[in-house]
Protein backbone atom coordinates (compact mmCIF):
# COMPACT_ATOMS: atom_id res chain seq x y z
CA UNK A 1 0.00 0.00 0.00
CA UNK A 2 1.18 3.38 -1.07
CA UNK A 3 2.72 5.09 2.75
CA UNK A 4 2.00 9.14 2.72
CA UNK A 5 3.92 9.86 5.47
CA UNK A 6 3.32 13.78 6.39
CA UNK A 7 6.35 15.79 8.69
CA UNK A 8 4.73 17.34 11.87
CA UNK A 9 7.43 19.80 12.57
CA UNK A 10 6.52 22.71 10.61
CA UNK A 11 2.79 22.94 11.42
CA UNK A 12 1.82 26.03 13.13
CA UNK A 13 0.21 25.25 17.00
CA UNK A 14 -3.09 26.75 15.16
CA UNK A 15 -3.08 23.65 12.81
CA UNK A 16 -2.59 23.36 9.19
CA UNK A 17 -4.96 21.95 6.00
CA UNK A 18 -3.41 19.37 3.88
CA UNK A 19 -5.43 17.83 0.83
CA UNK A 20 -4.40 14.35 -0.44
CA UNK A 21 -5.66 13.54 -3.67
CA UNK A 22 -3.47 10.67 -4.41
CA UNK A 23 -5.84 7.56 -5.49
CA UNK A 24 -2.89 4.87 -5.33
CA UNK A 25 -4.33 4.98 -1.88
CA UNK A 26 -6.86 3.27 -2.69
CA UNK A 27 -6.77 1.80 -5.90
CA UNK A 28 -3.67 -0.48 -4.57
CA UNK A 29 -5.89 -2.53 -2.18
CA UNK A 30 -8.83 -2.17 -4.59
CA UNK A 31 -6.95 -4.43 -6.96
CA UNK A 32 -4.93 -6.56 -4.32
CA UNK A 33 -8.00 -7.98 -2.73
CA UNK A 34 -9.86 -8.14 -5.90
CA UNK A 35 -12.43 -6.12 -5.00
CA UNK A 36 -15.72 -4.79 -6.84
CA UNK A 37 -15.29 -1.23 -6.47
CA UNK A 38 -14.84 1.42 -9.12
CA UNK A 39 -14.34 4.92 -8.35
CA UNK A 40 -16.17 7.37 -10.56
CA UNK A 41 -15.40 10.53 -8.97
CA UNK A 42 -11.80 10.89 -7.58
CA UNK A 43 -11.65 10.75 -3.60
CA UNK A 44 -10.22 13.33 -1.78
CA UNK A 45 -8.97 13.33 1.90
CA UNK A 46 -8.96 17.07 3.51
CA UNK A 47 -6.98 16.51 6.86
CA UNK A 48 -6.61 19.39 9.68
CA UNK A 49 -3.52 18.40 11.41
CA UNK A 50 -3.05 19.91 15.02
CA UNK A 51 0.17 19.08 16.86
CA UNK A 52 0.12 17.72 20.08
CA UNK A 53 2.95 16.45 22.75
CA UNK A 54 4.61 13.51 21.08
CA UNK A 55 1.69 13.60 18.54
CA UNK A 56 -0.83 14.96 16.02
CA UNK A 57 -4.42 15.47 16.27
CA UNK A 58 -6.40 14.73 12.46
CA UNK A 59 -9.67 16.08 11.88
CA UNK A 60 -10.43 14.95 8.10
CA UNK A 61 -12.81 14.82 5.47
CA UNK A 62 -13.18 12.09 2.95
CA UNK A 63 -15.47 12.71 -0.38
CA UNK A 64 -15.49 10.91 -3.41
CA UNK A 65 -17.96 8.78 -5.75
CA UNK A 66 -17.67 4.72 -5.96
CA UNK A 67 -19.71 1.90 -8.03
CA UNK A 68 -19.95 -1.29 -6.11
CA UNK A 69 -22.53 -4.34 -6.75
CA UNK A 70 -26.15 -3.52 -5.65
CA UNK A 71 -26.74 -6.34 -3.26
CA UNK A 72 -30.06 -6.97 -4.47
CA UNK A 73 -29.20 -7.09 -8.26
CA UNK A 74 -25.61 -7.07 -8.83
CA UNK A 75 -25.97 -3.93 -11.27
CA UNK A 76 -23.64 -1.36 -10.49
CA UNK A 77 -24.72 0.96 -7.71
CA UNK A 78 -23.29 4.59 -7.38
CA UNK A 79 -22.31 5.43 -3.51
CA UNK A 80 -21.52 8.77 -2.14
CA UNK A 81 -18.60 9.11 0.25
CA UNK A 82 -18.79 11.77 2.76
CA UNK A 83 -17.11 10.90 5.69
CA UNK A 84 -15.34 12.71 9.16
CA UNK A 85 -13.19 11.10 11.20
CA UNK A 86 -10.70 12.28 13.77
CA UNK A 87 -7.84 10.08 14.63
CA UNK A 88 -5.10 10.91 17.55
CA UNK A 89 -1.66 9.90 16.30
CA UNK A 90 0.33 9.28 19.91
CA UNK A 91 4.37 7.94 20.17
CA UNK A 92 2.93 6.28 23.51
CA UNK A 93 -0.18 4.51 22.01
CA UNK A 94 1.67 3.13 19.04
CA UNK A 95 4.62 1.80 20.81
CA UNK A 96 2.31 -0.09 22.87
CA UNK A 97 0.89 -1.72 19.87
CA UNK A 98 3.83 -4.61 19.10
CA UNK A 99 3.85 -6.13 15.65
CA UNK A 100 1.99 -3.68 13.84
CA UNK A 101 3.68 -0.52 10.95
CA UNK A 102 3.92 2.20 13.16
CA UNK A 103 1.74 5.40 12.22
CA UNK A 104 3.84 7.96 13.87
CA UNK A 105 7.20 8.09 13.87
CA UNK A 106 10.62 10.32 14.39
CA UNK A 107 11.36 12.17 11.25
CA UNK A 108 14.15 10.68 9.78
CA UNK A 109 15.96 14.14 9.99
CA UNK A 110 15.63 13.97 13.28
CA UNK A 111 13.71 17.07 13.82
CA UNK A 112 10.00 16.22 15.36
CA UNK A 113 7.63 13.34 14.22
CA UNK A 114 5.95 12.40 11.11
CA UNK A 115 2.76 10.54 10.63
CA UNK A 116 1.69 7.97 8.02
CA UNK A 117 -2.28 8.78 7.12
CA UNK A 118 -2.78 6.17 3.78
CA UNK A 119 -3.78 3.69 6.41
CA UNK A 120 -6.09 5.87 7.84
CA UNK A 121 -7.65 6.67 4.77
CA UNK A 122 -8.21 3.40 3.59
CA UNK A 123 -9.78 2.87 6.79
CA UNK A 124 -12.52 5.29 6.64
CA UNK A 125 -12.95 4.40 3.36
CA UNK A 126 -14.01 1.17 3.89
CA UNK A 127 -16.11 2.55 6.97
CA UNK A 128 -17.83 5.04 4.84
CA UNK A 129 -19.15 1.71 2.46
CA UNK A 130 -22.66 0.93 2.90
CA UNK A 131 -23.40 -2.88 4.27
CA UNK A 132 -26.28 -3.42 1.34
CA UNK A 133 -25.47 -0.80 -1.14
CA UNK A 134 -28.82 -0.16 -3.85
CA UNK A 135 -28.83 0.58 -7.39
CA UNK A 136 -31.84 2.42 -6.53
CA UNK A 137 -34.37 2.16 -2.93
CA UNK A 138 -36.82 0.44 -5.77
CA UNK A 139 -34.85 -2.13 -6.71
CA UNK A 140 -36.90 -5.68 -6.96
CA UNK A 141 -33.73 -7.92 -7.38
CA UNK A 142 -33.33 -10.98 -9.11
CA UNK A 143 -35.47 -13.93 -9.69
CA UNK A 144 -34.17 -16.49 -6.86
CA UNK A 145 -35.23 -19.10 -9.58
CA UNK A 146 -33.84 -18.33 -12.87
CA UNK A 147 -32.14 -15.27 -12.17
CA UNK A 148 -33.66 -13.31 -14.24
CA UNK A 149 -33.66 -9.66 -13.39
CA UNK A 150 -36.47 -8.20 -12.07
CA UNK A 151 -36.07 -4.74 -13.04
CA UNK A 152 -35.80 -5.16 -16.50
CA UNK A 153 -38.41 -8.18 -17.34
CA UNK A 154 -40.71 -10.69 -15.50
CA UNK A 155 -39.83 -14.21 -15.29
CA UNK A 156 -41.95 -17.69 -16.37
CA UNK A 157 -41.01 -18.96 -12.84
CA UNK A 158 -43.29 -20.16 -10.32
CA UNK A 159 -43.59 -18.27 -6.99
CA UNK A 160 -45.16 -20.54 -3.85
CA UNK A 161 -45.99 -17.88 -1.44
CA UNK A 162 -45.29 -20.08 1.54
CA UNK A 163 -42.48 -22.58 2.25
CA UNK A 164 -44.17 -26.15 2.28
CA UNK A 165 -42.05 -27.18 5.55
CA UNK A 166 -44.12 -24.69 7.35
CA UNK A 167 -47.69 -25.25 5.70
CA UNK A 168 -48.46 -27.33 8.78
CA UNK A 169 -48.26 -23.73 10.58
CA UNK A 170 -50.86 -21.55 8.06
CA UNK A 171 -53.95 -22.49 9.97
CA UNK A 172 -52.36 -22.39 13.55
CA UNK A 173 -54.58 -19.66 15.88
CA UNK A 174 -53.29 -18.33 18.63
CA UNK A 175 -55.08 -17.33 21.32
CA UNK A 176 -54.27 -13.59 23.20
Amino acid sequence: MTQIWIPTRDIPAEGQEVRIDTQSIWLEPIAEFSLPYRIVDALQATLHLTPQDGGCLVHGRLAGTVAMPCDRCAEDATVRIDQRFTELFSMQEDLQEPGQDPAIRPALDGQGLEIEVSALLWEEFSVALPLKPLCSDTCKGLCPMCGTDLNTGTCDCTHEELDPRLAVLQNLKLKK
